[in-house]
């Protein structure tokens, strides 16, 4: 059956169709056999045994759709939130919204209109690449007959949301179908977030004292929890505003530097960290599918354990975000995605270099300077 297994599915589904007693009741899957004979394995290693695997009609989890538009609308919350809170890192800021709560206490009205228009465009730059990464999962979806879930964005703190998920409703026919739908959002997004970076890295080094003055800023020592974002502001802003001295290492002055940035360049810098974790090889993620494609499923799952150390290990001593990313990965995603009706036929070899691009801007992306 090796490499033939598209023609098996598709002698059986016609088997099926045309039987009434088992039309839309069973689902199967080509399968390598995980209970092979160890005996039999020591023999012969590269001829594993295939088996079908058959199931009932729906094999996919229930999408949930009340909490998964709670967990939506309170992730919208969050990117809210991460869209004003740059600003109010502002000391210019701060103190004028400040005074206006001062006002409060004293009775009169506030008026913090002001704040909620500069965060605009930063929000909907913020969101927009998020939605640029969704389409992406979409129109692949539709062009490989996947049916997939709205998708769910996953609130955080740190940087406004922290993943979006989009659930198969239906198994894929291969796992060549996997990697294409898995991979096409995080690439497009982080390609997406390069653009927007840049874009406003050039209106920052471009802008007037005035609207310097007013722009969001972001703590050095969060940008320096990207090797490709935080090196594109070096490069843009130049004169190493991003380089620490050893002398400076562990001050205060360091912990409360700031970088001031153009919206678009906050925006671009978060959606390109929530894109690049997005393709970190755990379970369900985007990442952890392209793994399964690949890798087979125990190979993605010793992708996943070396993934979760290397970010609980990094995560503890650098970073922040991966720290929180790993909690995350650990309860919400730690599964291993539905089967794909087909996974005994491997992947193209022209698919390698669009994994092997994605990871690389992953890896970039997750990697502290």
């Amino acid at each position: 059956w090796a490499r033939r297994g598209a023609e098996l599915i598709e002698k059986l589904d016609k088997k099926i169709s045309n039987d009434s007693r088992l039309n839309g009741k069973i689902s199967f899957f080509l399968l390598k056999d995980p209970f092979p004979n160890p005996e039999e394995q020591m023999l012969d290693p590269s001829n594993w045994p295939e088996v079908i695997f058959v199931a009932g009609p729906d094999v996919c989890r229930d999408p949930a759709p009340i909490l998964r538009t709670a967990i939506s609308g309170l992730g919208i919350a969050t990117a809210w939130y991460g869209s004003i809170y740059p600003f109010l890192a502002n000391s210019k800021l701060f103190d004028r919204a400040t005074e206006a709560m001062e006002l409060s206490d004293a009775g009169m009205q506030v008026d913090l209109s002001w704040l909620s228009d500069m965060s605009i465009p930063l929000f909907l730059s913020f969101m927009g690449v998020q939605v640029i990464h969704d389409v992406a999962h979409r129109v692949v979806a539709g062009s490989r007959n996947i049916d997939v879930t709205i998708p769910t964005l996953v609130p955080s703190i740190l940087s406004g949301i922290t993943n979006s998920i989009t659930s198969l409703r239906s198994s894929p026919k291969n796992k060549q179908d996997l990697l294409d739908f898995a991979v096409a959002g995080p690439l497009a997004g982080m390609i997406g977030s390069i653009a927007l970076l840049a874009v406003g890295l050039v209106l920052t080094t471009s802008a007037d004292a005035s609207a310097y003055q007013s722009f969001p800023g972001l703590p050095l020592l969060l940008l320096r929890q990207s090797s490709l974002g935080g090196g594109l502001i070096d490069i843009f802003l130049g004169n190493g505003v991003l380089n620490v001295p050893m002398s400076a290492e562990g001050t205060q002055a360091l912990a409360s530097a700031l970088i001031p940035l153009h919206p678009f360049a906050v925006a671009g810098y978060f959606s390109l960290i929530v894109n690049a974790l997005s393709m970190i090889p755990v379970g369900r993620t985007d990442g952890g599918r392209v793994a399964m494609a690949l890798f087979g499923r125990s190979g993605s799952q010793a992708a996943t354990f070396v993934a979760l150390s290397a970010m609980f290990v990094v995560g503890l001593s650098t970073s922040d975000l991966l720290l929180f990313y790993f909690a995350f990965a650990v309860f919400f995603q730690n599964e291993l995605e539905v089967p794909c009706r087909n996974e005994v036929d491997d992947v193209d070899l022209s698919r390698l270099p669009v994994a092997g691009l994605a990871w690389f801007l992953m890896l970039l992306t997750i990697i502290p300077m």
